[in-house]
């Protein structure tokens, strides 16, 4: 070959692979282990799960506002979305729960054991604490970012923390403190963040307080639709 295709060759091989949608990526990375699923091994998504994943990192799309049922996946969406921002896009990250309960049990049963089994965002994310004591249950620092889980009912804990990427699960469940909106506190933290992303997912409780009714009203309101076997005629 010439000195120009030796070159080219060269060059080609310091060429990043291309980013891969969300969707791709679970898929092809994540491993649930026993214990947090009933079918334990590699991610497979359905649609409805898919759509959701890519817009999560669409970087055309800031917010993104979940209304959902029980038991479809949104959690373990979030998880793979953290993973994978800590793997590709290092970042700092929090994630925002009802209560100090559910942040420990979400590490403890989802986040830890998902890690574990995905050996280099776990050799990442170690639970160990490193010589300057930094680490703890729920504060998580690895290069390039970090990630605290954090309760809504805890307003001091929103005021010290500067996230770009801001993931929200069960906000119907967080009820306003003597600070105001938990919600409005924490998507405050990503103003520093031109490229902010802010999450937001729960079942809805009553309509006329619900916390993500109000942010899908403010949404594109997309809504995925199923079409019925009989007739092929859609429905929600």
């Amino acid at each position: 070959p010439t000195m120009a295709e030796v070159a080219r060759r060269s060059l080609a091989t310091l060429r990043p692979p291309p980013r891969l949608k969300l969707s791709d990526w679970i898929e092809r990375e994540m491993r649930l282990p026993e214990g947090v699923s009933s079918l334990p091994g590699r991610v497979r998504l359905w649609p409805h799960q898919r759509e959701i994943a890519d817009a999560i990192t669409d970087p055309e799309l800031e917010r993104v506002s979940i209304v959902k049922p029980v038991r479809v996946g949104f959690t373990t969406l979030l998880s793979g979305a953290i993973a994978s921002f800590v793997a590709n896009e290092p970042s700092p990250i929090l994630a925002l729960l009802p209560t100090e309960a559910d942040c420990r049990d979400y590490m403890v049963s989802d986040l830890e054991p998902i890690f574990e089994a995905m050996p280099d965002v776990g050799a990442l994310l170690s639970g160990d604490l490193d010589e300057g004591g930094r680490n703890t249950l729920l504060s998580r620092r690895f290069p390039g970012g970090s990630l605290k889980v954090v309760a809504a009912k805890s307003p001091r804990n929103l005021r010290r923390h500067n996230v770009r990427v801001l993931l929200c699960d069960e906000v119907d469940a967080m009820e306003p403190t003597a600070e105001g909106s938990p919600l409005a506190l924490a998507e405050r933290r990503t103003l520093s963040f031109a490229n902010r992303k802010i999450i937001v997912g729960s079942t809805p409780t009553i309509e006329e307080t619900s916390n993500v009714l109000r942010a899908y009203a403010r949404s594109a309101q997309r809504v995925f639709e199923v079409p019925c076997p009989s007739c092929g005629a859609c429905t929600e």
